[in-house]
């Protein structure tokens, strides 16, 4: 049972101290313009299918030709090891790893072992909870291979509300009144405080980080796309955040269509597209490189008990519902949202009443859906048709929960700039009052 009193869930036996040695010099001119791709989104009065729109590649591709060396014959089983399995790994098994010898402890420690392995480990490890009140907390799918020092995110400078994740980076919000965007590695506790936005991003705004490892992308350039209701007015705006310009920028594209008016929570990215789900069953959709909206509806049984993904590399809704005794799982597929399977499921003691919510979690893998019961996070397989209990988490309050990847990606190669601007966000905020 997960205690919520608790101001720090932090793990000790994680010693993450000098974990990634981050080169200050470091910086790179290389133009990452073409590091995100993304198809055309067709923009149309009302609904949309997003005409042209493919999702059959898969998200987790396999590395590049770069990050695999060839074995030559008078290589080691150590060296082999060294190269060929170690960035496939985990954050938390990495670390454990370093203590086989000096050699290893070198070779992790580098930060351009930190790029591969961001490249090479994509999977989700566990998920970053909230309740309204409280501190954040994870829950990791395997406390023996994934896991991080601050579970609590007590390294950050304040109290912080979970917002959105990427490929290793987590988005979190300040409460302590400046309202301050933090992107961190939980990994190595490396962070970057963003400065003050353009707009304001009222509590009806919704985020999504994008974050997208690439061969040339060694500075770990990310986005931060911030979807804007304006105040009085039927209209949702875009704004940006780069890491290479280190600015906010407005986008001139506006959406103007009511299905596309009221957010439910924060979104997430997948293929150059950042999704967030509407009030109305809808989905607003983002074009990141071409700055175009789209729009299209979710399944029409959809409900708070369902939630929009990326199932085997391809968009997806994953809807649990009851047909008098028997719980199934619908998962539909593509922006048109067709059902794709059904998926009966036998959750054994796992729902002592028929009248209990089950609720999908953004979580899909090939034989492994994640499910959450009100007091309890289930992981159920398919393939075997068995439920077993992560974790036991009870709350009367909404949980917000966030996918993570135990990732090396580093972070923030200017922290003396990070101060400085949380610096000046301060004393603005004085300034008003």
């Amino acid at each position: 049972m997960v205690d919520f009193n608790d101001p720090d869930l932090d793990d000790p036996d994680l010693d993450f101290d000098g974990y990634i040695e981050t080169d200050s010099d470091e910086d790179s001119c290389v133009d990452y313009s073409n590091s995100i791709t993304s198809p055309k989104l067709g923009v149309k009065d009302g609904l949309n299918a997003f005409p042209g729109y493919q999702l059959k590649a898969k998200a987790s591709q396999a590395p590049p030709d770069c990050f695999k060396p060839e074995i030559k014959e008078n290589m080691q089983i150590g060296a082999i090891i060294m190269e060929h399995s170690l960035p496939f790994l985990p954050a938390k098994s990495l670390c454990r790893f370093k203590t086989v010898s000096r050699g290893w402890n070198q070779y992790i420690s580098t930060p351009f072992f930190s790029h591969r392995q961001a490249n090479c480990f994509r999977d989700i490890s566990g998920f970053f909870c909230q309740v309204p009140g409280y501190n954040p907390f994870l829950i990791s799918i395997d406390s023996l291979a994934f896991g991080i020092p601050s579970p609590s995110l007590s390294f950050l400078p304040e109290s912080v509300t979970i917002r959105s994740a990427c490929n290793g980076l987590l988005c979190c919000q300040g409460q302590d009144g400046n309202d301050a965007y933090y992107i961190c590695n939980p990994v190595s506790e490396q962070y970057e405080v963003l400065p003050k936005p353009n707009l304001y991003h009222g509590p009806e705004s919704v985020v999504a980080l994008v974050f997208e490892p690439a061969i040339y992308n060694f500075a770990a350039n990310f986005e931060l796309v911030c979807a804007i209701p304006m105040i009085g007015q039927p209209v949702v705006c875009f704004e940006i955040y780069s890491s290479r310009s280190r600015m906010w920028r407005m986008v001139d594209t506006l959406c103007c269509e009511l299905e596309g008016l009221k957010l439910c929570a924060d979104g997430f990215y997948m293929k150059g597209i950042c999704y967030w789900e509407t009030v109305s069953g809808a989905v607003l959709a983002f074009d990141l490189k071409n700055e175009e909206y789209g729009i299209f509806l979710l399944p029409s049984n959809s409900g708070p008990q369902g939630v929009l993904t990326v199932m085997h590399g391809e968009l997806c809704y994953i809807l649990p519902h009851q047909q008098e005794s028997q719980w199934m799982i619908d998962i539909y597929g593509d922006v048109t949202m067709t059902l794709k399977q059904r998926i009966y499921c036998h959750l054994g003691n796992f729902l002592y009443d028929t009248m209990e919510l089950l609720q999908a979690l953004p979580f899909g893998s090939d034989d492994l859906l994640m499910l959450y019961n009100g007091t309890r996070l289930i992981a159920y397989h398919v393939k075997e048709q068995k439920a077993t209990s992560i974790s036991e988490l009870s709350s009367d309050k909404f949980v917000r929960f966030v996918p993570y990847v135990n990732s090396l990606v580093q972070v923030d190669r200017h922290p003396w700039l990070s101060g400085m601007l949380r610096q000046m966000s301060i004393e603005e905020s004085n300034c008003r009052l």
